[in-house]
Order: C-alpha cells, then structure tokens, then sequence
C-alpha cells in the first residue's frame, strides 16, 4: 500500500497544503500555511482513510465556479462500475447526498450517456471491463458538451491514477465509505438549488 512521505504535499492550494504525518499506528492529516505551520490536524485511523480525508479537504478550499443549471429536479449522476453490488453501494451515497444516480456497467456507455444527459456528476471506478478511469476522463474532457461535468474516481490504487496525469476532480480510494462518497459529492453539487419537495 502506498505511504506518503511526510515531507512532501500531497496538494497545495495557494498558500495551503496538506501532509500526512504518521502518528504511531495511525496518521494525522494537517492544512499548514505558507509558513509550514499547522492549523488544522485530522486524525485518521488508516493510511487510506487519510487519503480520503485529504482529497475532501481539498475539494472543501477549491471552491466552484461551475455554472448552476436551472430546473425543478433532484441533481443527476452517473456511476460507472462493473459490479452491481458495488454500483449499488455508491448510489445509495448518492442518493444520500440528495442526487438521483443511474449505473453504467462500461466506460464506452458512460461516455455515451453522458453526452445525451449531460449529468451533474460522475463516479467511476478505475477498474472497467472496456477502458480505465483515466481513459474516461480523457474521453469526456476531450468534448466540449462534457468538459466541464465533475468527475469522481474511485480506485484501489490512487497513486496509479494520479502517475497517468487523472483529470477527475477527486480520486477517493476505493472501498470508499459511504459517509466520504456522499460528503464528497455533496460538494460538488452544492452551488444547485433544490426544491424541498422534489422528489424524483
């Protein structure tokens, strides 16, 4: 399993970055500012659960400028995973975090689905019968009516996504808890406005 070096970021945002500092047989995650010091810790009890911890952070401070698009219904993903057991697991967190979600069992079928519906978000996993996670993405940045949609992946491997240069927003280990999948996907749909009586 990989072991971040403590001496090197795993992000920076501006004047922000994020180690992972290991704390006896588990690790903290600490935000130091520009002068190396720290300002927030968050234990975690795993190397994996840090990295999540991480990448929520991170999306936390990015902030987003995505356009909010209009209309009365719940928000829309697509999850992207072979296995139906799993696909169920991160729909549920989806559903969750207040989104509707549809399975896709290939990366060709997401491709093409995301063209015709354009979602609010996408959750794949790296690991698909036809293409990888990174493939996906590439796909989906490649064209103009899917460039923008935000792209979460999941992988049992996060620093083999990251080294094939990952344009997904977020890249969460995987198994991802279903509290971490859901809080994450709340951030990326935060900026829409949903009617309180929507119910599809």
């Amino acid at each position: 399993m990989f072991v971040p070096d403590p001496a090197s970021a795993l992000w920076r945002h501006e004047s922000v970055q994020c180690v992972i500092v290991p704390d006896g047989d588990a690790v903290q995650v600490e935000l130091r500012n520009a002068a190396g010091a720290a300002f927030l810790r968050k234990f975690a009890p795993t190397v994996q659960a840090a990295l999540n911890e991480a990448e929520f952070l991170r999306l936390l401070l990015r902030g987003d400028e995505r356009r909010v698009r209009a209309g009365g219904l719940k928000p829309f993903a697509i999850v992207v995973e072979e296995n139906r057991y799993d696909a169920d697991v991160v729909i549920d967190a989806l559903k969750v975090s207040g989104m509707r979600a549809f399975p896709c069992r290939s990366g060709a079928e997401a491709v093409c689905m995301a063209r015709e519906v354009t979602p609010d978000l996408i959750v794949l996993t790296y690991e698909l019968p036809d293409m990888n996670g990174v493939e996906v993405c590439r796909h989906l940045r490649e064209d103009a009516s899917t460039a923008s949609i935000p792209i979460i992946v999941l992988s049992t491997d996060v620093e083999a996504v990251r080294s094939e240069s990952c344009t997904a927003d977020a890249v969460l280990t995987k198994p991802c808890p279903a509290e971490t999948l859901s809080a994450a996907a709340r951030l990326f749909i935060r900026h829409l406005t949903v009617p309180e009586d929507a119910d599809c």
